[in-house]
């Protein structure tokens, strides 16, 4: 049973509903102006803001072909999204579904960017309630797919859409599975409360490691956080973060996200456009003149959300915790600055339980059509699964 009211049901019912082709490079310009007048009026994330979105859009390979799904009343957007017909899943060599994505692709060489906090844009100020919406903009785009189809919805904050979207799911003959991922997060206002003092909230354990780190650093030289001062050294600092972080990762025997060519391209071009405005955050951690890290973050209305790191694990030989120093750096600052929250989004990295104050969730959503297919997928996943947990002592030795 949907869980709108009757008013909610009748407002949602005049909403003009449709989806759109971007094949006409007039309509993306256009569609820029659009979605930042909506995104005045809306309560996303940064990832649902057009410093995003349009970069995303702007730097696609022309293969990937958005469309736009647009809820309107009258000649007034209350509801947009880009959405993406992915390249499908295969099984034995075979087509096994179709595949549609919101806000990515469905290609890892794209989706390498890991969209959270992800939404359609929708106006706070619409009276039919962004519930409702919500789940007609979901009911128009599953309507017009065809054929055996997944929607996957990726990295949505918190336990995932509302309740209200499930009539909507269900008239459409859609089955929802979600996987919940713990995200964390540092509450800025209980950093101001305890004076700006981060350490003073986490383990004593932990504060006891950060602080011996902090002084052997400070053998070296004074221990600084500098904000870049203009767009030229955002550039050069997202470099030289880069560099370290493709340094660790190389040296543990893995690519690295630099290593990705459309992954730098896009954060070139997000920092190049966007950081004057205040939209992106780059921190320089020095010890004395030596670099001990640097922080890329997002920042909107308040929250800051931390993106990537380039650390320097090798200034001491003991105690070396760069990143947990730089981030208890970066939380101060923050707070000193006004913010609410600093962000670590999902993943379950030591450093994110170690500092966190806040226990968050995120959750990446796939919607399947009824099918004998999917149901046979399921049955072999949850038989594979009883298989691993399982095994017997003998093997899991001989292993």
């Amino acid at each position: 049973m949907s869980s709108r009211s009757p008013s909610a049901s009748a407002a949602s019912s005049s909403l003009q509903l449709s989806l759109v082709a971007l094949d006409d490079p007039a309509d993306r310009v256009a569609l820029a102006t659009r979605w930042r007048a909506l995104e005045a009026r809306a309560e996303g994330s940064f990832f649902t803001r057009w410093a995003w979105i349009g970069t995303w859009l702007a730097l696609l390979p022309d293969a990937v072909r958005p469309r736009l799904l647009q809820a309107r009343r009258g000649e007034r957007d209350v509801g947009l999204a880009l959405v993406v017909d992915g390249p499908g899943r295969q099984r034995f060599g075979l087509p096994f579904c179709r595949t549609a994505w919101l806000h990515a692709t469905g290609r890892p060489e794209l989706d390498i960017l890991t969209i959270e906090h992800n939404d359609f844009l929708i106006a706070a100020d619409a009276a039919e309630g962004a519930d409702a919406i919500r789940a007609a903009m979901l009911a128009h785009w599953a309507g017009r797919l065809r054929g055996v189809t997944e929607i996957v919805l990726p990295g949505l904050a918190g336990p995932g859409w509302p309740a209200g979207c499930e009539a909507r799911l269900a008239s459409r003959r859609l089955e929802r599975e979600d996987w919940v991922r713990r995200s964390y997060a540092v509450d800025l206002k209980a950093v101001r409360a305890a004076g700006g003092d981060f350490l003073k909230l986490i383990s004593a354990n932990s504060r006891s490691q950060i602080r011996r780190s902090m002084k052997e650093y400070g053998q070296l030289g004074a221990l600084t956080l500098t904000p870049a001062a203009s767009t030229v050294q955002a550039l050069d600092w997202l470099e030289r973060l880069a560099a370290l972080h493709q340094a660790h990762w190389t040296g543990r025997g893995q690519p690295g996200a630099f290593a990705n060519d459309f992954f730098f391209r896009f954060h070139r071009t997000l920092v190049e456009h966007h950081h004057d405005s205040g939209a992106v955050q780059m921190l320089r951690v020095a010890v004395g003149e030596h670099d001990l890290g640097f922080l890329y973050s997002f920042i909107h209305r308040g929250r800051v959300y931390f993106y990537q790191s380039g650390l320097e694990y090798g200034l001491i030989e003991k105690h070396a915790r760069p990143g947990l120093v730089a981030h208890v750096l970066a939380a101060q600052h923050n707070a000193a600055l006004g913010h609410e929250v600093y962000d670590f989004m999902a993943g379950e990295s030591r450093y994110k339980t170690t500092l966190a104050t806040l226990d968050e969730q995120m959750t990446w959503t796939t919607l399947r059509t009824s099918a004998l297919r999917f149901e046979l997928e399921a049955a072999l996943r949850r038989h594979r699964q009883r298989r691993a947990g399982t095994v017997e002592p003998q093997e899991a030795l001989a292993d």
